[in-house]
């Protein structure tokens, strides 16, 4: 019987009719057997089934309606240079986090079906330790407006490592940098926490945030593939861990402080663009440390999917949020337990919690009517040590005391304030250094609420990072109204940028048109468009509109003074040989159109002391018209040297032979509104960079000085000066001359004088190049910031008498 085949049939549970299969499969098996001493073979026919559990599974995701717009499975052998840019950025870039991120395959590569982002720690040759890492985006190459957007990803587990999927604005100047042009989060979670997650937005100035968070039931997310996923529509934003909703939000704003907010629902309402990424260290997961396996460790995304509807119904409105503040107890006191009567546990989230962070040791427990606060490590930062009570109700226009008792085992000092926990923290009552003595003191700081109502203000203690480890005793804590105010937004006045006109970019209020007055015929269309973020005002004149029967849009009431010159601007479009009629401050201008859109300018000084101080934009014939970037402003020869009003003003320019080696915003975070411009390529060329002002006007024999205030990040060099403008004919002669000067880490300023010799110019051009200038070509990433640009007219310098090695060129 040697060799002998026996047929045989083995099922493992066959299905039944009403099981939900997501595979059947057949599998043939021989297998040799031992039967009375002679080998025979068995052969079985083997039944797979699996039951599909996704069916099983309840979702709150649906994905009616949507297309499949995008989407990398990673199946090939590198990542897709058409669908991903790599980022490369030096440690300490945001967040204080260690990595760089670099371009290397150590660090992206594909595996198994997966994109891999891997950390790696490298010994330098000082004995210290760095880290590389990282960072994709599909910017320019896949940018989305609104959509489903879900991720299958495994993230590392370890202390320091905090892996994210996430969206930014494709333009970041479209409503200003961080956090006004917003930022959504899909999925972040911290390495030494891995079965929590977190989905976020940020936005605002002052910076505000909504956050989600799910923890899961068992298990991680570092040990198996989960599905993270982000719905955004216009007005709603939603996130889902494998399917399960964890947070929705409709309540946001963009605006900046001093120069109004933008109608809703912006910043979420442009292009977006993926990023993936894994940070090691920073401010929020912290360091690695001991425990942190760094070579075993890596980022792994199975897919990217964007999902999207046919169209979306962007006329949604601010959702009216109800604020219900409770009242104090029946002594005025919005503090609860202020006597510290009860002993509460002080590790919950009522009343009383004590906190410690970031190196922090410290104890605290009530008793004799106050609470004592041992602590054996300062920790890092005030809030290591901290004592707060949270859920207070706080009244746009309350004048508020608070008042307690403290003191301390040794001098020392701590830090009170109320906070915002639900508005990224911002201060009703600014941090405010205490001096603490051995002996118990009263002490009483008065405030005023002029933010919008909130019912969930913390009071805080911070002990911490103060120099000592003194004990602290607090008692006696209350917080009383003193009286109310109302808050009104007051008169006109000059906003933040310098403008004297009220939303002149048409993007702020009901239908954008916040500010505006509008005076229109029978017929005549008045409205904002937003082809694109792209918003102007559109006047529709219909036939019969005449002097007689006009459709006016004005703003009254501008803060305009008696005897001073102001430069008005805007930008208008219309038919060739029609007019826009402008009165402003009692006075009338005609502006020709041409059938582009080009800039108009005038100045105007202001007559009589109870001169008309209004402003109106005239249509006295049919047509169609549109209008935007109105400003009236101080006059100058340089418009927004300062850069608070973004680039208004300004031209960046970049030649396209290298558009992708070069980025640029005002960067109010780590400046105070600067021209940054980040630099891998300068191209061969200097004019092949630039940041440019169109309309200078020079007149002929006046004496000027040109100065600026710039650094780099790298040793280099930088030109600038005043020019004819050449882009008719290419005459670009330099009126005062190339200044071109060395660059240091640190701000510098730099100055020309010169002389107008040729004929006035009142279309001249400053033009500052950070191309290859001098012909040298830098192909190393680096940045450059200008600010506090100004151009003066001056005295004829006696150049005699110039000091010694005086910063000037004359010309």
């Amino acid at each position: 019987m040697a060799g002998t085949l026996l047929p045989a049939s083995l099922t493992v549970r066959a299905p039944e009719p009403d099981d939900k299969v997501s595979e059947v499969r057949n599998e043939e098996v021989v297998k040799m057997i031992t039967i009375d001493g002679e080998e025979v073979s068995l052969k079985a026919t083997i039944t797979y089934q699996t039951e599909n559990k996704e069916e099983e599974q309840t979702t709150d995701l649906s994905y009616e309606g949507y297309n499949l717009k995008w989407e990398d499975q990673f199946e090939g052998e590198s990542l897709n240079r058409d669908d991903w840019n790599v980022e490369l950025h030096d440690p300490g870039w945001v967040n204080n986090e260690l990595q760089s991120y670099v371009d290397s395959p150590e660090n992206i590569y594909l595996q198994d079906g997966s994109l891999v982002l891997k950390p790696v720690e490298n010994m330098n040759e000082d004995g210290s330790v760095s880290y590389t890492s990282g960072r994709i985006n599909t910017q320019h190459k896949h940018d989305f407006k609104y959509g489903l957007f879900e991720a299958r990803v495994k993230v590392p587990e370890g202390q320091g490592f905090l892996p994210a999927f996430w969206m930014m604005p494709t333009d970041e100047n479209l409503y200003g940098q961080w956090p006004r042009c917003g930022e959504i989060d899909i999925m972040e979670v911290l390495g030494n926490n891995t079965d929590t997650s977190y989905g976020t937005i940020h936005y605002g100035n002052p910076h505000s945030e909504s956050q989600g968070s799910y923890t899961l039931d068992e298990g991680a997310f570092s040990e198996e593939y989960h599905v993270f996923d982000v719905e955004w529509e216009p007005g709603k934003i939603s996130w889902y861990v494998d399917g399960k909703l964890i947070h929705t939000e409709d309540n946001w704003y963009s605006a900046t402080e001093g120069q109004g907010e933008i109608t809703y629902p912006a910043p979420f309402d442009q292009p977006f663009y993926i990023i993936l990424n894994l940070a090691v260290g920073g401010n929020w997961p912290g360091n690695p440390d001991d425990t942190t396996d760094i070579e075993n460790s890596a980022y792994y995304i199975d897919y990217v999917k964007v999902y999207q509807k046919d169209s979306y119904d962007e006329n949604v409105t601010k959702p009216i949020e109800e604020v219900i503040l409770r009242d104090p107890d029946e002594n005025g006191n919005y503090i609860i337990n202020g006597d510290f009567s009860v002993k509460e546990e002080l590790t919950d989230d009522k009343d009383w919690v004590f906190l410690t962070a970031l190196g922090g040791e410290a104890g605290a427990e009530i008793r004799n009517n106050e609470i004592e606060v041992t602590t054996e490590n300062e920790g890092t930062v005030d809030y290591s040590v901290q004592l707060v009570q949270p859920n207070l109700p706080m009244k746009q226009g309350g004048v508020y005391q608070l008042s307690f008792n403290a003191y301390a085992d040794a001098d020392r000092t701590m830090k009170v304030g109320i906070s915002a926990p639900e508005r990224s923290f911002r201060r009703y009552l600014n941090d405010t250094e205490i001096s603490l003595t051995q002996e118990k003191q009263t002490y009483n700081l008065d405030f005023t609420m002029t933010d919008s109502n909130d019912a969930n203000g913390r009071l805080e203690f911070n002990m911490g990072a103060a120099g000592s480890t003194s004990g602290i005793r607090i008692s006696n804590v209350s917080l009383k109204k003193t009286d109310e105010i109302v808050i009104t937004d007051g008169e006109k006045g000059i906003l933040a940028d310098g403008n004297y006109v009220y939303n002149g970019s048409f993007q702020e209020g009901e239908e954008r048109l916040g500010y505006w007055d509008v005076q229109k015929n029978d017929g005549a269309e008045v409205s904002v468009t937003n082809e694109n973020n792209i918003r102007r005002l559109m006047v529709n004149a219909p036939e019969g509109t005449s002097a007689n029967n006009p459709v006016i849009v004005l703003q009254t009431d501008l803060a305009l003074s008696s005897g001073n010159t102001y430069a008005m601007s805007f930008t208008a479009e219309g038919e060739p040989g029609k007019k826009i009629l402008v009165k402003v401050a009692g006075q009338q201008y005609e502006f020709e159109l041409n059938g582009e859109e080009q800039e108009y300018d005038n100045k105007l000084t202001v007559a009589g002391e109870h001169a008309d101080t209004d402003l109106a934009f005239v249509f006295e014939t049919p047509g169609t018209y549109y209008i935007d970037n109105v400003r009236i402003e101080e006059d100058s020869l340089i418009k927004n040297g300062s850069f608070n009003a973004g680039f208004s003003g300004y031209e960046p320019y970049v030649d396209s032979s290298i558009s992708s080696d070069v980025t640029y915003v005002v960067d109010s975070l780590s400046e105070d509104n600067a021209a940054d411009f980040t630099i891998n390529n300068t191209g061969d060329a200097a004019w092949k960079i630039q940041l440019k002002q169109n309309n200078v006007e020079i007149e002929k024999g006046q004496w000027y000085r040109l100065s600026l205030d710039a650094k780099a990040s790298i040793p280099r060099e930088l030109m600038f000066a005043i020019q004819r403008d050449g882009s008719s004919d290419d005459d670009w002669t330099p009126y005062s001359g190339e200044k071109i000067v060395e660059l240091g880490t640190e701000y510098n300023n730099y100055e020309t004088v010169f002389q107008m010799t040729g004929e006035t110019d009142p279309k001249a051009l400053l033009s500052i190049s950070m191309g290859a200038v001098g012909g040298n070509q830098i192909a190393v990433k680096h940045r450059i910031c200008i600010d506090n640009i100004n151009l003066e007219k001056i005295d004829a310098p006696d150049i005699g008498k110039q000091p010694v090695g005086e910063e000037k060129t004359f010309w």
